[in-house]
């Protein structure tokens, strides 16, 4: 499974607390690069993800409802990667 896990209750940033071994690899990042980051994933936006998909994203985490979408992010080496998103605060 290729998953990340977050804390809903630190507000600011929605910090991710635990990646899976197949975000990790899907992604390109070693765990401890991604830990801490916020589980919006921005560090995995680029040029072709979609700006709107975007602000979808931070409102759904803001208003602590479900979000469901395709969004193309970008793994660590600059490769396009395509991932359907799907959380629930």
């Amino acid at each position: 499974s290729n998953f990340i896990l977050a804390n809903a209750q630190v507000a600011k940033g929605f910090p991710i607390v635990y990646c899976s071994d197949g975000f990790c690899e899907l992604a390109g990042f070693a765990r401890t690069e991604v830990m801490q980051k916020s589980c919006s994933c921005k560090f995995l936006f680029g040029a072709e993800t979609n700006e709107q998909l975007m602000l979808q994203i931070e409102k759904s985490l803001e208003d602590k409802t479900e979000f469901k979408g395709e969004i193309m992010f970008y793994k660590k080496n600059g490769e396009l990667a395509f991932f359907r998103a799907q959380g629930e605060c």
